[in-house]
């Protein structure tokens, strides 16, 4: 670590915002170049912030026992790892949960006929949820028109835990197998092979 890069940590440290300044004038691109490589483009920016509140943060404790950029490094290896594990529980999460998710519309509240089809799509979720047992319907309905965890649904139905995510993934099944032709098992629309 150069000298004038050591004195500018420890100024950071000490709370002089133009030496922190500096250090993120100097650093930058090392920290959106490694932020891009990991999560790409779109997310780098975002994180870059996101390394550097943390180095505020946490400078204090930056002892100069290895170079600023090694421990920068550190920083940004570590905010970008815990990004894409968001993300991608994130991911899960909408990939597991948000089924009955309806896109908005592309043309928006002012565009008549996208919100009447999001309206019949709506309509039709509903009409499905009439076919499905009412335990399943119910614990369907708390958990992903709600927003319930499955803790509340098992307490508000007074059953297991174990049981509410079983009705729940049952109530999934039912209804996709209602909203969606292909799961029929290959029936065409009067329900014969």
């Amino acid at each position: 670590m150069s000298l004038a890069e050591r004195e500018l940590s420890v100024r950071a440290a000490q709370g002089d915002v133009s030496a922190f300044s500096q250090l993120v004038h100097d650093h930058s691109n090392l920290v959106y170049r490694v932020a891009s490589r990991i999560l790409g483009a779109d997310d780098a920016q975002d994180a870059s912030q996101e390394v550097w509140v943390r180095v505020w943060r946490s400078i204090k404790d930056f002892k100069g026992e290895s170079a600023f950029s090694t421990w920068l490094y550190r920083i940004t290896v570590n905010t970008c790892l815990n990004t894409r594990r968001r993300e991608s529980r994130r991911e899960q999460r909408e990939t597991n949960d948000d089924f009955l998710y309806l896109p908005e519309p592309s043309g928006g509240e002012n565009d008549p006929e996208a919100a009447t089809l999001s309206r019949e799509r709506m309509g039709e979720v509903f009409v499905a949820l009439q076919g499905i047992r009412p335990e399943h319907r119910a614990a369907l309905v708390l958990r992903h028109l709600e927003g319930l965890g499955y803790a509340e649904i098992a307490e508000i139905m007074d059953v297991p835990e174990g049981t509410a995510k079983g009705w729940v993934s049952r109530g999934r099944t039912a209804l996709l197998v209602t909203l969606v032709p292909d799961a029929r098992g290959g029936m065409d629309g009067d329900g014969a092979p």
